[in-house]
């Protein structure tokens, strides 16, 4: 079986998170209780755990798929990415945890 080009899963996801955005910012979408923003906030927490997954696999394959010198540079910034990702989910489970408790 072969592989398949990541990019069109990041790119869904993304445009499914920016009209969630736009739509909540025009007044289409609103969370209507405390607890919808809670497990929004843990829906987004699992989203940024992935992004940050598949940055550190973007970093690790990145210098593999070019001989260019540029590659090890560009990984490094995209190990930075991922570094800031997990710190993201990290205030995303703090902000989660005391929304929980909102009522």
């Amino acid at each position: 079986m072969g592989t398949y080009d990541p990019m069109f899963a990041v790119r869904g996801a993304a445009e499914a998170v920016a009209v969630a955005a736009k739509d909540v910012a025009g007044g289409r979408a609103a969370w209507d209780r405390p607890a919808d923003a809670a497990n929004s906030l843990e829906r987004m927490d699992h989203l940024v755990s992935a992004l940050a997954d598949l940055l550190r696999q973007q970093a690790d394959a990145l210098p593999k798929l070019t001989a260019d010198p540029q590659a090890v540079q560009a990984a490094g910034l995209v190990t930075e990415a991922a570094a800031t990702a997990v710190k993201l989910g990290e205030q995303l489970r703090k902000a989660g945890g005391v929304a929980r408790d909102v009522r």
